[in-house]
């Protein structure tokens, strides 16, 4: 009995042509020859950098975003009660026009506020981030 044969029927498979035909062809894979690993290694650490980039903007947004308070003025009626309500979309506005650009989307708030006081709103900055801006809604006049 041959060592290459254990089982009859079977015979060695090349896995070049596996390389070359799906995983070269779909991208999984870059032929190592050349300087494709230093290639490689070079779009690692751009990424890395990128990212880094990106977190220290995001830490920097949100700690402009932290030391905003948003005034809010309201027509109000009896018992203090709002006519309407502050919804993430005017607070995304008027942090716009302080020059923070957020989307109405990043605005963390359960359900809009209808009452005068002060209030810490949440702002989701980035997936790993989120910051808190204080609203003050007061009577308008």
């Amino acid at each position: 009995m041959c060592p290459s044969s254990a089982r009859p029927g079977t015979r060695k498979r090349s896995l070049g042509g596996y390389a070359k035909n799906f995983l070269f062809a779909n991208g999984l894979a870059i032929p190592a020859v050349g300087g494709a690993a230093a290639q490689v290694a070079a779009g690692i650490a751009s990424r890395a950098a990128k990212q880094d980039r990106l977190r220290g903007e995001a830490e920097g947004l949100a700690q402009r975003i932290s030391s905003t308070t948003l005034t809010m003025g309201v027509k109000v009626g009896e018992g203090g009660k709002l006519f309407g309500s502050i919804t993430t979309k005017e607070i995304a506005e008027a942090l716009d026009r302080r020059g923070i650009s957020v989307e109405k989307h990043q605005v963390m708030l359960d359900e809009p506020l209808k009452q005068l006081g002060s209030y810490k709103v949440q702002i989701k900055v980035a997936a790993h981030l989120v910051a808190e801006v204080t609203v003050v809604v007061e009577p308008k006049g």
